[in-house]
């Protein structure tokens, strides 16, 4: 599996997997359309480009989300003291998100933004936890906020317009 986010205005980036090898892959490509005229009769064509690697891979099971020009990367059920960031409108540098701020890293199932908050979900115990999104990469991840037990396996965001 892959994860995808939607860049506003530029494609889907879709984020690591799984490769031919069966290895855990850090590459990231965005899915882009462009206009042209072309043996379909015009409109929009796809194309995919590279985007620069992640740091490292984060499993088979990749989990991102996209706010105000940033995507924010940690893996799937791995016990994670730290995420990455890529930096989309500077250029797409990845840069770590440090220093959680709990007694132990988090063994995150799910993420979602809501709005300029960040929610992941643990395993156990079956807490939530949030934090609010800047987007500033020196800021240390320390102010999470405990959210109340929670029974649900996955978030899940819509977009509505």
């Amino acid at each position: 599996r892959c994860a995808a986010v939607n860049i506003p205005d530029s494609g889907v980036l879709v984020i690591g997997g799984i490769g031919k090898n069966r290895l855990p892959l850090g590459s990231t490509e965005l899915l882009t359309g462009w206009s042209g005229k072309g043996g379909d009769g015009g409109g929009v064509k796809w194309q995919w480009l590279p985007f620069p690697p992640m740091n490292k891979d984060h499993g088979d099971d990749p989990l991102a989300v996209y706010f105000q020009g940033k995507v924010y990367v940690v893996a799937c059920g791995e016990n994670v003291s730290m995420m990455e960031m890529l930096d989309v409108e500077a250029g797409g540098q990845w840069t770590y998100l440090t220093s959680f701020g709990l007694r132990q890293g988090l063994r995150i199932y799910s993420m979602a933004r809501v709005g300029n908050k960040l929610f992941v979900k643990d395993c156990n115990p079956a807490y939530a936890y949030s934090i609010i999104l800047d987007g500033d990469p020196k800021r240390r991840f320390t102010l999470w906020k405990k959210r109340k037990y929670f029974c649900v396996w996955k978030f899940m965001t819509v977009h509505i317009k």
